[in-house]
């Protein structure tokens, strides 16, 4: 027999000091009475008629002391333990990343499934099993489940994350599980250490030994057909000389050796010619236990083919130097007589001095058209001639949209000669630069639904494009043609990605790296993609009629991130070391 809470039976100290009260107590009563005569009858008559008052005290004081010994017991709860016998038995496994950690043949945490697994062989027929994994999530995989074969095939259906989990939150679990059923047999499963355990039983996995390395955080910059990429790389769980290589596209453009100190995120660095590029990796050559934490993937969001632009113009040269400084993507100039025979689809089309027939599916800028175009959204007035080269006007709206575009535009002293005057605008239309009234530079959605910016003037006949502002307007209208539907391509699990819901944007579909569809709230404008697997995400979905894809790569976190890497304790124990606490 053994107690739950033993400090219950402190309570016992109260039967030595009811001895001690009762043996203390007067016996001795004093009373009034009117006569000895009639005290002397009424003894003789209650000895007669009661025998057992004599004994009545001491009757009390077993009951006490009973009663105190019942409640002690109840508070210390004993637990009697009956030799080959059934029991139910809950186990609590560490399903977090470190169990991914490989040793000989096996991972962690295949070593914790096979101890389970010699526990529920070697128990008696009658028992029951409850597996409970903790990682990022708590999950009941199963609850009193009485069949061995059963609870065998349930338990090596379960995967290891690659999320942490903090020692608190492994212990909580398993306390709750005895809360629940002090009597059953609770055994936690781990790599972590701990130096007391109660109420259960303690089975160790893993080397503390085993040799950890991870890279993550690669930032880049690209220009002038060169690539610099940087990372950091540590070492557990000591100093390690470790080689890197980076792969753009998959082949490999460059290596190096760092020496990592234990614990301490190195620097790396590579340089590399490359005029563009979809992706790049940094890897780690040097062999480790964990190889999912090894390679970090970023991926060029504007290498994709929403962000190829097509210019339709005679002298379309000195826009494609415009838009090549500052959108990374394919650009394809041809002229007017050209572009009928066009099949491809493209992200923008800038039309420069030229109408076509009917809008294509996708961004458009229109640059001094001056003919009517079916769903562009405004009417043609004509072509008005200046006398002299006169200053067009900032819109001083405050509107979100307007204010967007114009972020960073001073517009002083932008000179015209001519101009196309407008009407009919849809409401829907921000303008940004106008003359007497008259807008010039408007931005919003076309008649078919895609972002469209206009010029109402010829650029070769402005001052516009040779001063400050128009770089910085450029940059603007080309983010708001290019909607960002992410912000970035580099996580670490664990992390959360914002994906915006950008007009035009739908048949929204995200699929895991383990092949599974993930389901995300779009309704609201923009959604929140919990990364819990390492990996690359693949984002689909149809941006204003164009089917389009986005990757987010999910790297592994390094220990210093408290995730993915060896305990940042001591293991107990070597692989299949048993300890019960």
């Amino acid at each position: 027999m053994s107690f739950t809470y033993p400090l219950g039976l402190l309570g016992l100290i109260a039967i030595p000091i009811i001895l001690l009260i009762y043996v203390l107590q007067s016996k001795y009563t004093e009373q009034t009475v009117p006569s000895t005569y009639l005290w002397q009858l009424s003894e003789k008559f209650l000895k007669k008629r009661n025998p057992l008052s004599g004994i009545t005290g001491i009757i009390s004081l077993i009951l006490q002391i009973l009663t105190v010994i019942a409640v002690s017991l109840a508070i210390a709860r004993p637990v009697f333990t009956l030799p080959k016998a059934a029991y139910d038995y809950c186990f609590v496994l560490d399903a977090s990343g470190s169990m991914n950690l490989t040793e000989g043949k096996d991972t962690r945490f295949a070593t914790a499934q096979k101890e389970i697994a010699e526990v529920i062989k070697d128990s008696k027929s009658g028992s029951s099993y409850t597996l409970i994994t903790v990682a990022n999530e708590t999950v009941t995989v199963f609850e009193g489940v009485k069949s061995k074969d059963t609870a065998l095939e349930l338990l090596s259906s379960t995967r290891a994350e690659h999320t942490a989990l903090s020692h608190e939150k492994l212990l909580g679990t398993a306390q709750k599980a005895f809360d629940k059923n002090s009597a059953a047999r609770i055994y936690v499963i781990t790599d972590k250490s701990y130096e007391t355990v109660q109420n259960t039983e303690l089975i160790s996995v893993g080397d503390p030994q085993t040799p950890n390395h991870a890279v993550f955080d690669a930032t880049y910059s690209h220009a002038g057909g060169r690539l610099l990429v940087t990372a950091e790389a540590i070492s557990y769980p000591e100093d390690a000389k470790l080689e890197l290589r980076l792969l753009i596209d998959g082949s490999e453009a460059a290596r190096t050796t760092v020496n990592a100190i234990a614990g301490t995120r190195t620097p790396v660095s590579f340089e590399a010619t490359c005029t563009a590029f979809d992706s790049f990796t940094v890897e780690l050559v040097t062999a480790d236990g964990y190889a999912l934490d090894n390679a970090v993937t970023t991926y060029n969001l504007k290498s994709d083919k929403t962000y190829s632009t097509l210019i339709v113009s005679d002298t379309g040269f000195f826009l494609k130097a415009v838009i090549d400084a500052l959108v990374d993507s394919r650009i394809d100039v041809i002229t007017p007589a050209q572009y009928e025979t066009v099949t491809e689809q493209y992200g923008l089309y800038v039309f420069d001095s030229y109408e076509p027939s009917t809008l294509p599916d996708g961004a458009v800028w229109l640059i001094n058209a001056d003919e009517s175009i079916p769903d562009a959204g405004f009417g043609i007035r004509g072509k008005i001639g200046l006398d002299t080269a006169d200053v067009i006007e900032k819109s001083k709206s405050t509107a979100t949209g307007v204010r967007k575009l114009l972020a960073g535009v001073e517009g002083n002293d932008i000179y015209v000669t001519n101009y196309v005057k407008y009407s009919g605008m849809y409401l829907n239309f921000h303008t940004l630069f106008s003359y007497d009234s008259n807008p010039l530079i408007f931005a919003g959605e076309n008649g078919r639904g895609y972002r469209q910016v206009v010029f109402g003037f010829d650029l070769h006949e402005s001052d516009f494009a040779l001063s400050s502002d128009f770089v910085m307007l450029m940059r603007n209208l080309l983010e708001y043609s290019f909607p960002n539907v992410i912000e970035q391509t580099n996580y670490t699990v664990g992390d959360e990605a914002l994906i915006n819901v950008v007009a035009n944007a739908d048949n929204f579909k995200i699929v895991s790296p383990s092949g599974k569809d993930v389901y995300v709230d779009t309704e609201a404008g923009e959604a929140v993609l919990m990364l819990d697997e390492i990996g690359t995400y693949t984002i689909e979905l149809t941006l204003a009629g164009t089917p389009t894809s986005y990757r987010i790569f999910c790297g592994g976190r390094s220990r210093g991130k408290q995730a993915c890497g060896t305990a940042h304790r001591a293991f107990a124990g070597g692989r299949g070391n048993r300890r019960c606490h």
